[in-house]
């Protein structure tokens, strides 16, 4: 394989310091830093030496590039690693110097849908033979493919930091693993995503690698927790946290909804996104009229390519819970005589439902109901100004956080905290009284 580079642009970076919408994504898959195993030229000891591997190791998942240029007959043994998750990327028709070629569509863009049709994979990633590229090689590439690998180094991209897609820089092995492990840990330090490339796996020198040397750097992957996924699937989920992250939501009845539009017309058909939601806690989560459960984190893995998503259904009240923390009785639990202090001074009353109501919404004490005389005493409290211990729980009972404020502007204190909008209760740990409040 033969290295350089003709017509190369500098790399750049769009930093992208903040996001509007209620949808944050979790940066790669839940894991401190990314790593792509990337393989070349259907060099058959990467299946030989490697398969067994792979078998056992189902939370390694990588991506080969195929060439009709070079062992071309072994592209068939590669096809069935798709149904177990390895990704088949292209690497030209003939393996030819793309920046000096009169069939540029032929060499990419056809032989992209010649891969497609004959191994009945969606190709999306790409490889530039020798790494040469140029303004030409890259729009004919970016046509089809959402991302491009070159090999000008072990680059560590951010998460937070848009890269060029065309430009994706790799690590070519070339006998050094040592090497090959410190870009992954730099990788995890700096919350990132590294690629390698590798050819044959025979320990045969040059840009071979042996077997151990191979599995010991992916094992090395797997210890220092990496996301380990082919260059395509991280790819996808990194365009789309771009888009998604700075999605703004629209209200509707009971809620409200985000759209937002694929960032490329070749994204794959499924780009499972694990994302947080401000203002989810105690509504419903759907996409296409279909209910997307929490994980067990409090995230939720929604589908990006469906392209909308809705929040919807009124917050419930927090559920009785074995904790010592979250209340546990009656008496503790936001009850009718659980209440918010109105805006005009007069006394709350409870709400129908046995539940606060909010502030908008509670009635004088003209309409309260006899049992009224602890909503008084609550009112009476929300009003003292000695200092004392809240804590904080969601609308489905976790607790949240714990802090000290006088009953009189605890409500405003709590706002303050650096918690997601949604629906929460404060307890006064000295007298029990409890207050829905909604940021």
């Amino acid at each position: 394989m033969k290295i350089g580079l003709k017509s190369v642009g500098v790399m750049s970076l769009m930093g992208v310091a903040a996001y509007a919408g209620p949808i944050t994504t979790v940066p790669w898959d839940g894991h401190p830093g990314a790593v792509s195993f990337t393989f070349d030229d259907c060099e058959i000891s990467q299946l030989n030496n490697l398969g067994e591997y792979f078998d056992k190791n189902d939370d390694i998942k990588v991506t080969f590039f195929l060439t009709g240029g070079m062992n071309a007959g072994n592209q068939p043994k590669y096809f069935p690693m798709v149904a177990k998750g390895h990704e088949i990327g292209n690497h030209s028709k003939t393996h030819a110097d793309l920046t000096n070629t009169n069939n540029l569509k032929g060499e990419v863009t056809d032989y992209k849908h010649d891969l497609e049709q004959r191994s009945g994979a969606e190709v999306i990633s790409f490889a530039t033979p020798y790494c040469y590229y140029n303004d030409a090689v890259e729009a004919e590439i970016a046509k089809e493919h959402i991302v491009n690998r070159n090999c000008q180094g072990a680059t560590k991209y951010k998460w937070d930091e848009e890269p060029i897609w065309e430009r994706i820089s790799s690590d070519c092995y070339q006998g050094n693993t040592q090497q090959s492990k410190g870009n992954m840990s730099e990788a995890k330090q700096k919350n990132a995503w590294t690629v390698q490339l590798n050819h044959g796996v025979t320990g045969g020198g040059g840009y071979s690698i042996s077997k151990n040397d191979m599995i010991s750097i992916m094992d090395e992957a797997k210890a220092q927790g990496l996301w380990r996924a082919p260059m395509g699937r991280v790819a996808a989920y990194y365009r789309a946290h771009f888009v998604i992250d700075k999605a703004t939501s629209t209200d509707i009845d009971g809620g409200f909804k985000v759209t937002w539009k694929s960032p490329h017309s070749a994204m794959p058909k499924s780009v499972p996104l694990r994302v947080k939601i401000e203002g989810a806690d105690g509504k419903t989560v759907k996409q296409k009229g279909k209910e997307v459960k929490a994980e067990s984190d409090g995230s939720f893995v929604i589908e990006f390519m469906d392209l909308e998503l809705e929040v919807v259904g009124a917050a419930a009240a927090p559920e009785s819970s074995s904790s010592s923390e979250a209340p546990t009785s009656s008496s503790e639990a936001p009850a009718s005589s659980s209440v918010v202090a109105s805006s005009d001074g007069k006394t709350p009353a409870s709400s129908s439902e046995g539940t606060p109501t909010s502030s908008a919404e509670v009635t004088s004490s003209a309409d309260a109901p006899a049992s009224s005389v602890d909503a008084i005493a609550q009112n009476i409290h929300w009003a003292s100004q000695t200092p004392t211990t809240f804590t904080v729980f969601s609308a489905t009972g976790v607790l949240v956080k714990t802090f000290v404020a006088i009953p009189q502007s605890a409500e405003e204190s709590f706002k303050a905290l650096q918690v997601p909008h949604g629906t929460y209760y404060l307890k006064d740990l000295k007298s029990n009284y409890i207050k829905k409040v909604v940021k």
